[in-house]
């Protein structure tokens, strides 16, 4: 594979996982938190921000979670696409 390619893709998922993070970060605000920090109690779903809890629905609870999850996902293909991207840099 060529070097130019590689930096595409590196450049690509560089990319992507700040999308997937300005995006989980405007939901979370217009939501009210996210479900990492929430909690379950008594059959309610809670996402929590800064202190502050807010009622949900499971279905918007479990999407706060799976977003959160993708950009762990993300953020660690991003920090190893930066390091791949240096090193073909480098090798030029």
């Amino acid at each position: 594979m060529s070097t130019r390619i590689q930096r595409y893709i590196c450049l690509g998922m560089i990319s992507t996982a700040m999308i997937n993070f300005v995006a989980f970060w405007a939901i979370a605000v217009y939501l009210g938190g996210d479900a990492v920090n929430g909690k379950i109690q008594s059959g309610q779903f809670y996402l929590m921000s800064h202190g502050k809890y807010t009622e949900v629905s499971q279905a918007v609870f479990d999407y706060s979670r799976w977003h959160v999850y993708s950009v762990w996902v993300t953020h660690s293909l991003a920090f190893a696409a930066a390091f791949w991207y240096y090193r073909v840099r480098d090798r030029k």
